[in-house]
């Protein structure tokens, strides 16, 4: 059998083939076409006795397909390596009706751009909006408008190529060939955009469609012969999901991971105004049955889970396909969609703000709790310094001898103070938390890669640290490997740096730390998980990604060693000070109470406490749990009890069952102590 495996791949290598026409003219893009090869990206070398030129170029359903523009005459040898053998082709290159002195007349007049579109003697491409050129190369002009260039055959008279760069075009240049100046400042060849994600505005890509549909409404559609392969999946974004074929979602999907998405990575609202439609298509292609939904709900959960309200649609597909007879696929679903989930932060800054206040009003709560139980002994030890509130006019010294703290024990003290350190440390983490998420939110870091030109500047913009370190070399893998090399040195190892690495050590140590980690396990030949197929079938190697999670950790760690170098400028820049005098207010008074419960530590307990039993046990009749706060169980009976009322006011019927049941057991405590204490007297 494997001599037979053996000679099947024989065969299929021997069937890739590289076309070019077998002569071409100065100045005139020459179309270059491969057939059969296996997924990947190769390097096109181009070479006469002049000149060498290399492009790199990506398959598309098996095709490579690109254009040139020869600089100048001769013979021009076209090769590509695959595995270890070499496809080569020729071409022979001369100056023929491509000069440009040629006379102009009716059949060889120069295009120019009218409000109707481009006009070339008595023909005219309908075209709408402001349109930059022509430029003329040979017998080819180009034309362009936001993320779309079009390719004029001036003797056919037709549009032959539709390019798309990756971002709105600034300016059409020309030398020895082609090249578009971008908005964000690049200088790109026709053939430097495969590879590359889309970085311009989401809503330029209604260019797109305004085009197809002018071209539609005026009947014009056969004057763009222009091949409808190997187009990037931001064209497809741009359509109606009428347009959209079963074959072109697998082909997006792919097209999404040869430019550098990754499903573990997220995705921002920009992109939802034109997939919006396509993710309700899940939910109506149900009305189609079992298969016309999986087509969509599939194309979501391999490349887009992370897309915003994605997950939300994907959960109701699971419950559906639970109800249409398919446990199998339910379960599917399920597990991927619990994967999708652990690669998101496990705390925001909402959740972040909302245990800040938890712990601020359980702290509050002790305290006034702990007020009320000793205040008839601080008034009876306040009194020779003045009073409660006189007396830190009067003797503020021996007003603060007898704080309330003074009188408590140990471990309320103790309590007290864990309270107040968990609420300052939750707020600082709230800060920071706030922080990274107000930093990720940049539209370059939400189009779900790191691997795009806005992304790798923004990541340049961080702080130097070790934590973000491993993202600038997960960033820059690919264009600059030696660079990424030395960065993950120098980072935090964590599973992906690690992986980053490649050393049989690192593997061995990221295995030992994410055994369950997919990456891992595929670099180490263990096993993968949903999305293992899904990258095999685009031809692109699994990497270990810096996900959400991660991504928020190194942000927030990377603060929180600033704090450290510049805490000033640091603590005040932080997102949740409505202005800066409450961030210096919150600091003074969180020092303060630190010293305060530091201080409390080293006051004796006055001698003359008195018992005040009666009014000890009616105070803790109404603070829930209060009979056990020293011993932090009571803590889990308040919370509880604020938590079923809370639960109660959101209308849910469970909420007055937790309050209940908690307050049955602050009184069950309450009578057991007060039994106790009877005892005792007796």
């Amino acid at each position: 059998m494997r001599w037979m495996a053996g000679i099947l791949l024989f065969g299929m290598a021997l069937a890739q083939s590289l076309t070019v026409p077998p002569e071409a003219q100065v100045g005139q893009a020459l179309e270059i076409r491969g057939a059969d090869f296996p997924p990947g990206r190769y390097s096109l070398k181009i070479a006469s006795a002049s000149t060498t030129t290399e492009v790199d170029l990506e398959t598309f359903n098996g095709n490579l397909a690109t254009t040139w523009t020869p600089p100048a005459e001769g013979v021009y040898k076209i090769s590509v390596q695959v595995g270890e053998r070499t496809i080569q082709a020729q071409t022979r290159v001369g100056t023929g009706q491509a000069a440009p002195a040629a006379p102009v007349g009716p059949e060889t007049a120069l295009p120019s751009l009218t409000p109707e579109g481009l006009v070339l003697g008595d023909w005219k491409l309908p075209l709408k909006g402001e349109w930059i050129g022509p430029k003329v190369l040979g017998q080819r002009a180009f034309i362009a408008r936001g993320p779309l260039v079009l390719e004029i055959d001036l003797q056919g008279r037709k549009v032959v190529a539709q390019h798309y760069p990756p971002a709105e075009v600034r300016a059409l240049e020309a030398d020895a060939e082609l090249t578009v100046l971008l908005e964000d400042g690049r200088r790109l060849g026709l053939g430097a955009f495969a590879g590359k994600p889309y970085e311009g505005r989401w809503e330029s890509l209604g260019v797109i469609r305004e085009y197809l549909d002018t071209l539609s409404a005026a009947g014009a559609g056969a004057l763009d012969l222009s091949p409808t392969t190997n187009r990037p999946y931001w064209y497809f974004f741009s359509l109606d999901t009428k347009s959209i074929r079963p074959t072109d979602l697998e082909a997006i999907g792919r097209d999404l991971l040869q430019r550098g998405h990754r499903p573990e990575l997220a995705w921002g609202q920009g992109v939802m105004q034109w997939l919006e439609p396509w993710l309700m298509q899940v939910r109506a292609a149900r009305k189609q049955g079992l298969e016309q939904s999986l087509l969509w709900s599939d194309f979501f959960l391999k490349y887009l889970p992370q897309l915003p309200g994605a997950k939300a649609v994907l959960w109701e597909q699971v419950d559906w396909l639970e109800a249409q007879g398919r446990p199998d696929l339910e379960q599917r679903y399920r597990e991927a969609l619990r994967q999708v989930a652990s690669w998101q932060p496990p705390f925001t800054s909402a959740n972040m703000a909302s245990a800040t206040w938890v712990l601020l009003g359980l702290y509050g709560l002790m305290l006034l709790y702990l007020t009320l139980m000793y205040l008839p002994a601080q008034l009876r030890g306040v009194r020779p310094s003045g009073g409660w509130l006189a007396g830190w006019l009067r003797h503020p010294l021996l007003r603060l001898r007898h704080s309330v703290l003074a009188y408590t024990t140990i471990g309320e003290r103790t309590l007290l103070l864990l309270l107040f350190l968990l609420a300052a440390l939750t707020l600082l983490g709230w800060g920071f938390m706030a922080r990274s998420e107000a930093l990720l939110a940049q539209d370059s870091l939400m189009r779900a890669t790191l691997r795009s030109s806005a992304a790798l500047e923004t990541l340049r913009s961080f702080a130097n640290t070790a934590p973000l370190r491993g993202l600038l070399a997960y960033a820059q893998a690919k264009e600059n490997p030696a660079e990424a090399a030395r960065l993950y040195q120098a980072a935090t190892p964590w599973t992906y740096v690690l992986l980053g690495r490649g050393t049989p050590e690192a593997l061995a140590q990221a295995y030992q730390r994410a055994p369950s980690s997919a990456a891992v396990r595929e670099a180490l030949g263990l096993g993968g998980d949903f999305w293992t197929q899904v990258y095999r079938e685009a031809g692109v190697v699994r990497e270990a990604v810096p996900t959400p999670r991660i991504i928020a950790a190194a942000v927030a760690l990377s603060g929180l060693q600033s704090l450290t170098s510049d805490f000033i400028a640091t603590w005040r820049d932080l997102p949740i000070w409505p202005s800066s005098l409450w961030a210096w207010s919150v600091a003074v008074i969180i020092l303060l109470l630190t010293l305060y419960h530091l201080l409390c530590f080293f006051l004796p307990k006055p001698q003359d406490t008195g018992n005040n039993l009666a009014w000890r046990r009616a105070v803790q009749l109404f603070f829930p749990g209060s009979p056990t706060y020293s011993q932090g169980w009571g803590l889990m009976v308040l919370l509880v009890f604020a938590g079923g009322l809370w639960l109660w006011r959101l209308g849910s019927g469970w909420g007055i069952a937790l309050s209940g049941m908690a307050l049955s057991v602050h009184l069950l405590l309450w009578v057991l102590l007060v039994y106790r204490g009877n005892r005792q007297t007796h």
